[in-house]
Formats: structure tokens, sequence, C-alpha cells
């Protein structure tokens, strides 16, 4: 079985309807679509999944679906995509209910940020990650963000909860100077056994960075292009006509301020039926779709 949050991971979207529901039908063929095309694992309710804003009972439903979908893909021989859930949210107590619900719900994995309404300590982020470790056996990977949280994880904290808290992975952004640089030092703090993983799309089409993972909203999307972009980095193959287009549209949404509202617009645009808090307003004139 690979190594938990490794490869290309996709972040789909949480679909809406024009009332403001969940649309699980249109998040299942997101997820059908991504698996279909080859992407390592499915990561749902996480930012692009706008995963905060649902209750408890929502976002079961969308681990559910999400994990109901790929069982529906298994057949002989076939290895299994993983689902793995984001459980962030205000307090302990309800990123302990959401870690067990998303475990009952088949969930591979688990997404955590230090997501409060004050900056967390180095303390208070290892008591909240040894208590999710105590209410279930899944793995568990910290979701760095520094410039929305006022967090930065370090390497020592990585490294202790890597023995005490069933942590085996970190999702970095790539919104830093010097990523070579972190991704050593945390390499050197938590080992090889231990996965490192970037997202942010703009920066991830840019500079194709060597890693463990990459984490993106975009591939769920558009994942045919992002898993052709990854095979062609991962090999050492001269990149194709997909990582320009990728970059094109990438960079496309990265200049409008409401990057879940241009997803949701991209989605809708792309035949997915969504609609988000306003996006359709948010999303450029002059950006048009050409496969």
């Amino acid at each position: 079985m690979p190594q938990a949050f490794t490869g290309l991971l996709a972040y789909p979207i949480t679909p809406l309807t024009h009332d403001g529901e969940l649309n699980l039908g249109a998040l299942v063929r997101l997820v059908r679509d991504a698996a279909g095309a080859g992407v390592s694992g499915v990561t749902v309710l996480a930012t692009s999944g706008a995963g905060v804003v649902f209750d408890r009972a929502e976002r079961r439903a969308v681990t559910e679906a999400a994990v109901g979908t790929l069982r529906q893909t298994d057949g002989p021989g076939a290895t299994r995509i993983p689902v793995y859930s984001a459980i962030s949210a205000a307090s302990t107590r309800e990123v302990v209910h959401l870690a067990k619900d998303a475990e009952q719900a088949g969930a591979a994995g688990l997404l955590l940020s230090s997501f409060s309404y004050l900056p967390l300590s180095d303390e208070e982020v290892r008591a909240l990650s040894v208590q999710v470790a105590d209410a279930t056996n899944l793995p568990l990977c910290f979701y760095n963000k520094p410039l929305q949280t006022q967090y930065d994880v370090t390497a020592g904290t990585l490294a202790v909860l890597a023995e005490t808290a069933h942590l085996v992975a970190v999702k970095e952004s790539m919104r830093r100077d010097d990523v070579a640089g972190r991704i050593q030092k945390l390499r050197d703090s938590v080992g090889r056994a231990f996965s490192i993983g970037l997202g942010a799309d703009v920066q991830l089409l840019s500079t194709l960075p060597e890693a463990d993972a990459w984490h993106t909203g975009l591939a769920t999307l558009l994942p045919f292009d992002f898993v052709q972009v990854w095979r062609d980095a991962q090999s050492g193959n001269p990149q194709g006509p997909s990582l320009e287009r990728l970059r094109r549209i990438a960079g496309a949404l990265g200049a409008v301020p409401s990057s879940i509202g241009v997803l949701h617009a991209l989605a809708a645009i792309l035949g997915t039926g969504t609609v988000g808090p306003g996006v359709l307003s948010l999303m450029p004139r002059r950006m048009t779709w050409k496969p």
C-alpha cells in the first residue's frame, strides 16, 4: 500500500445548488473523474472544499459520498485511491468529533490545520493533534498555512507529533521564501518516511518542485492535464502542452481575490453543477476555457 499523503492529491470543491445545499451528485462526478485520470488521492473539505462552513452532518455526507464513489470504481486487481478528509474547526471538541466521523465514513487519513480564533502556540498544536490521535487510528497530515492562521509549524513540533500523534505528513505552502531550504530542514527533522507535500497551484506549476506530494485544487477540475504534468515531472520527461495550459489557467484564477469563488466558477464553466456565493461576479470577463 502506498505511503499516505503522497503523489498527486486532488482537492475538490464542494459543489452547491442554487439554494446553497450540497450537490453530492456533482461531487461524485468530480471525484470519479479525478480518480479515472489517475490522481494518487482525493482530499475533501479542505480550503478548496470550504469545509469549515459546513456543519457536522454535511461534512460527514461529503466524506461518505467521496469514499463511496471510489469504492464503486474498484475492480479486480485495482488499487483503491484513498480519500482524505479535512477536519479543521474552531474548537478541539469539534475537531475530535469530525475526526471520528471521518474514520467511520471510511476516510483513509485526516488533514488538520491550526484553525482558531487566535493563533495557536506549539504546545496547543501538539495538544490538539494528540487528542485527535487518541480519538482515531487514522494517519494525520498537518496543513501548515502561516499566512492564513498566523502559525508556522516548526520542524521540531512535526518531529514530536510524528512520534506521538500518528502524524505522517505535512502540507506546506509554496508562498514563502526559500522553499527548498524549508523542505530540507523538515526532512532533516522528520526523516524519509514522512511525506513532505507542497500546495499553491501557481507556484507548483511555475517550478514543478521535487516533493513527496503536490496538493492541488485545480487537479480535480483539470485532472488529465495535471496528472500528465505530475508524471512528466516525476519521470524527467519533457513537458508538453498540458503544462502551459495549466499555467495559463492558474495564473488567471490567481489574479482574482476569491480563490474558492473562482474554482466554483471554473467548475461551472466546465459543466459541474455548482454555484458558490457571488462566484460568477468574481470571474474575470476576459477568461475563456479552450480544451
